[in-house]
């Protein structure tokens, strides 16, 4: 069953297809040459894509599985011009022409970086954290990526990102601001990357050299946790970047370190809970279901909260099995005029958009959801594993189970059975209140998303 891409911010995928094609066809530079890989090593990988792991991703439809051979069929002719990132590029283009979010490549490592991280708003493409050499970026909006405006750089890269526009639009935050990703787009020519910005009413060229070594925060996989971008490193971490909130005292508690789940009372009369989850995996000793059910008992059922405050914005997901009873239980041991608002973003994915879609699911008329629409459709491929391409190394993640978390799946034959056992039906999972954060929002430490939860629990 065909997953298409939607969103506002993706260009029609057919049309992109047509232009990832064509790119792929063009010659390729023999700028970076070898670089760990001989052509034969890299046709050799293409073959066990193509042969071994494209049969187990049951994501394709017919029309993908052309668009899929025919950029397999361009990478292995060009290979004896490819650079290692070239052909880590070719084999995520390859990997994304399904559309569907869970069939990617994990190539970020593979991929150098300028010394800036950039993050969309709803104004634009700004600098939130840059190398030390280069602090005075920081709050700069990024107007052109060498020869492109960010936002034909945006439509350039989406050929490169599994899954919607959404899910497009989070990733590229990442890709963008990768020297090679630019050259493969058309952005730029080599190494050093001319970018346009505007600060401060004042409008600039400036030319980036490739960073000598990665922001702490990136963990040697930039494209894995893109929501990190965000979060400024602790200030005891070795080699931090400066980040665009260092000088705000107050942050919001969505802008803190990593946890599977952590609690805090937004007000003084303990009547509006919040919990804030980046994994839907447990960290540490103790199993995620225990401490989900720890808080059930003492913080709900115990204190009999007017509203919890659920923030999955920068959850990427994990074993939504460790959720289930928690989405099951928490709308129905709520008061009865309780309210529970689940706080949802770009970066909530997979098992985060399961969770929230088991709250909703199990609503009693008292769970919503703000923010902005979440980084996949109601409906995906997910489940399956990883294909180790054997001389690349590159692991490239299959998907061979479908899950739909809106109209719902009644069929085990044809559906990922917990979906038929425990999913909802006839729900959606468009934000009920939508918001986009600006940058100046962001950059004065303000968090509309949670300051609008805040105000409906009053």
């Amino acid at each position: 069953m065909p997953i298409w891409p939607s969103g506002p911010s993706r260009a029609s995928y057919a049309s992109v297809i047509l232009l990832s094609t064509a790119m792929a066809l063009l010659p390729l530079p023999t700028w970076a040459q070898g670089l760990g890989l001989t052509p034969e090593q890299m046709r050799e990988d293409l073959v066990v894509l193509r042969d071994t792991w494209l049969p187990r991703d049951k994501s394709f439809d017919d029309a993908e599985r052309r668009d899929f051979d025919r950029v397999v069929e361009a990478a292995f002719s060009n290979a004896d011009a490819m650079s290692a990132a070239d052909f880590a590029l070719a084999v995520q283009k390859a990997a994304a022409t399904s559309g569907n979010g869970h069939s990617t490549a994990a190539i970020g490592a593979a991929l150098r970086t300028l010394p800036i991280r950039a993050w969309w708003f709803a104004d634009g493409l700004y600098v939130v954290s840059t190398d030390e050499a280069h602090r005075d970026l920081l709050g700069a909006r990024i107007i052109k990526l060498g020869e492109l405006s960010s936002e034909e750089a945006l439509v350039r890269v989406t050929p490169f990102i599994s899954g919607t526009g959404t899910r497009v639009r989070y990733l590229s935050a990442a890709f963008l601001t990768s020297p090679d990703v630019l050259r493969a787009i058309g952005a730029s020519t080599d190494d050093n990357v001319t970018l346009a910005i505007s600060k401060d009413g004042n409008t600039n060229d400036i030319t980036l050299a490739p960073a000598s070594s990665r922001a702490p925060g990136d963990e040697g996989q930039p494209t894995k946790r893109v929501y990190s971008i965000l979060v400024p490193d602790a200030q005891d971490n070795p080699n931090r970047w400066p980040h665009v909130l260092d000088t705000i005292a107050e942050r919001s508690p969505t802008y803190a370190a990593r946890t599977d789940v952590e609690q805090r009372w937004l007000d003084p009369d303990q009547r509006v809970l919040y919990l804030r989850s980046n994994s839907i995996n447990g960290l540490g000793e103790t199993p995620l279901q225990l401490k989900l059910g720890e808080i059930l008992a003492k913080s709900v059922v115990a204190k009999h909260p007017r509203a919890v405050v659920i923030d999955l914005r920068f959850n990427n997901g994990g074993d939504f099995f460790n959720t289930i009873l928690f989405s099951q239980a928490l709308p129905k041991l709520m008061p009865r005029d309780g309210r529970i608002m689940v706080l949802v973003g770009r970066a909530t994915f997979s098992a985060a958009l399961v969770t929230a879609a088991m709250l909703k699911g199990a609503s009693q008329g008292n769970v919503m959801l703000i923010g902005e629409p979440m980084g996949d459709a109601g409906h995906f491929w997910a489940e399956g594993d990883d294909v180790k391409l054997p001389n690349s190394g590159i692991e490239v993640h299959y998907s061979d189970a479908f899950q739909d978390y809106e109209t719902g799946c009644e069929d085990p034959d044809k559906c990922y059975w917990p979906t038929v056992a425990f999913g909802p039906r006839g729900i959606s999972l468009k934000p009920d209140i939508l918001i986009d954060p600006t940058f100046a929002d962001y950059a004065a430490g303000r968090d509309p998303v949670l300051e609008k939860a805040i105000e409906l629990a009053r």
